[in-house]
């Protein structure tokens, strides 16, 4: 087997929410990061087989190593082979991975609204640049806006953009550190239980993000 450029960007995103990643013998991939908000899961060409994986990272190192390798999934470990060269990597046992146990029932929104591919990028650019750590979707009845800033600093710098309209108010908090998608702009679902949904518009890649405790939603 070989990994497509889209399935191999997946992996190495994925790195960056959990170095575990348990594949199922299907073709689907899920992860979930340590503290358990952040889940991300899609749907790829490949198909696996039960294999679980404790370093990603390593994983993709192995494979780097390689111009084109082929992947065989053996029992207990899986061959990253190319011409002659052959490196043996161990699979792990899934009781001692972090990997979602189910999929999520994701709750009725009230905010919904278009992150475009722009938008995301400017978060993280405009987050860096400010040394921001802190994302809010706010409404104020009219508009939906995203500011970037610090939310404990009133009078600190922040970016903001109006993304979309709304007759409810509220305030979601989000921290920039967990949103960790691909590149690619996003339908994003939020619901005042707590939590938001980031669906890819061109794949059925999503991203369910837990919204912070101090987010208000006043309806």
């Amino acid at each position: 087997m070989k990994l497509s450029k889209d399935t191999l960007a997946l992996f190495k995103n994925f790195a960056g929410i959990n170095s575990n990643l348990l594949l199922k013998s299907d073709n689907k991939l899920a992860t979930i990061s340590g503290q358990k908000n952040v889940m991300a899961d899609v749907t790829v060409s490949e198909t696996f087989p039960d294999f679980g994986i404790y370093d990603l990272n390593e994983f993709l190192g192995a494979m780097s190593l390689f111009d084109d390798p082929d992947l065989n999934f053996q029992d207990k470990y899986v061959s990253i082979r190319q011409g002659s060269s052959n490196i043996k990597f161990y699979a792990a046992e899934p009781s001692v991975l972090t990997a979602p146990q189910k999929a999520i029932t994701f709750p009725e929104a009230e905010i919904n609204f278009t992150m475009s591919a722009n938008m995301l990028n400017m978060i993280q650019k405009t987050a860096s640049v400010l040394r921001a750590a802190d994302v809010a979707v706010v409404g104020d009845g009219s508009n939906i806006t995203v500011v970037v800033g610090d939310k404990k600093n009133a009078t600190g710098n922040s970016f903001s953009e109006v993304v979309g309209t709304t007759d409810k108010s509220f305030k979601v908090n989000l921290k920039v550190e967990n949103l960790k998608m691909l590149p690619g702009e996003y339908s994003v679902s939020v619901s005042s239980k707590k939590i938001s949904r980031f669906q890819s518009t061109a794949s059925d890649l999503v991203y369910y993000v837990a919204v912070e405790a101090d987010s208000t939603f006043d309806f």
